[in-house]
């Protein structure tokens, strides 16, 4: 049996840098072959910095290429789709950064390809392979907070002091915005912890009119048995990613849910159970790579030909709730999730 997945980049883009390329080339299954640019000499600069022994000169180059068994897709939000259904098309293997498409229908699309291809897709959502959130799913169920009742999950960076035109995630033509760009880690995480889809959605955002994106994005999310979640995601805060699980008997905070150790942050994780008194008790978590873990995952599912740790319809289902989500935003009316 294989035991190492050789992986192909699309694009140049910072996440694959900093992030993703690295924790490919120390994963104990795989390793970068090959990156595609339309930018060759950024791209030649990449895989000098990056030890990628090849640079492949299109997109449709590098799905043709049979040195390569699974593609990864870090380009901006409005390519997704287009690109991951192509490779599924070449018979490649597809990790595409999130979210998976713009819109509910084009991720529906998406996913019906693979499907229609035998070939696997993951949404990257990395922060799901960090322990942390085992823990917590964990105390949930010990009891420990009672019944959970309530999500409240945040995600914000500041791009607006001052703003970069160049910048994807302003860029409407390119699926910019907070909504689909960070929005989708607060929605993703509401319906982690309940482990259901949401019924209805209202929300309200702020448009920059120079931009024509939603710089900032609040929504209300109502799941069944009476349970809500508060999701917001801004490009005015400063960098954080949060979450805390409200229950009839105390909370769980998790303060640092999603970036852990990027940047100036503290490396390790934490988790706080906070009692119906307000005693805490804190849980702390060494510093892990959780792009390495996700990485780790994804290859083993393709290289033993198991079900991915998290499917096509689980990206599909995020896309219906930040479909609603924008509908009500726009609207201004309480919207059916469907």
């Amino acid at each position: 049996m294989v035991s190492h997945l050789r992986w192909g980049v699309m694009g140049t883009a910072d996440i694959a840098r900093t992030q993703v390329i690295p924790a490919i080339q120390t994963s104990v299954n795989g390793s970068v072959v090959a990156l595609a640019s339309r930018d060759p000499a950024k791209a030649r600069d990449y895989t000098q910095a990056l030890g990628i022994p090849r640079v492949v000169e299109s997109y449709d180059a590098l799905l043709a290429d049979v040195g390569v068994d699974a593609i990864y897709i870090p380009l901006p939000n409005s390519m997704h789709a287009e690109w991951a259904m192509r490779a599924a098309e070449a018979g490649k293997a597809v990790l595409c950064e999130k979210p998976l498409a713009t819109t509910a229908k084009m991720a529906e699309m998406v996913s019906d390809a693979f499907s229609r291809h035998g070939v696997a897709l993951m949404e990257g959502f990395m922060y799901r392979f960090h322990p942390q959130h085992r823990r917590v799913h964990e105390l949930i169920a010990q009891g420990a907070i009672g019944q959970v009742r309530e999500v409240r999950a945040h995600l914000s960076v500041n791009l607006m002091n001052p703003p970069d035109p160049a910048n994807v995630r302003l860029q409407p033509a390119l699926g910019g915005g907070a909504l689909l760009d960070m929005g989708c880690y607060a929605v993703n995480i509401a319906r982690m912890i309940f482990a259901c889809e949401p019924t209805h959605a209202s929300a309200i955002w702020i448009v920059d009119p120079h931009f024509d994106v939603d710089i900032a994005t609040t929504g209300i999310l109502e799941f069944p048995n009476g349970c809500i979640a508060s999701v917001s995601c801004s490009f005015m805060a400063g960098g954080q990613g949060t979450y805390t699980v409200i229950g009839t008997e105390g909370s769980i905070e998790v303060p640092r849910a999603i970036l852990p150790g990027m940047g100036t942050r503290v490396p390790q994780a934490l988790v706080v159970l906070v009692d119906a008194d307000g005693n805490r008790r804190e849980e702390v978590f060494p510093p892990v790579n959780q792009y390495c873990l996700m990485i780790e995952a994804f290859a083993s599912a393709v290289l033993t030909k198991r079900t991915m740790p998290f499917t096509t319809d689980d990206a599909v289902a995020n896309a219906r709730v930040l479909d609603a989500l924008a509908s009500a935003a726009r609207t201004h009316q309480r919207v059916n999730v469907s």
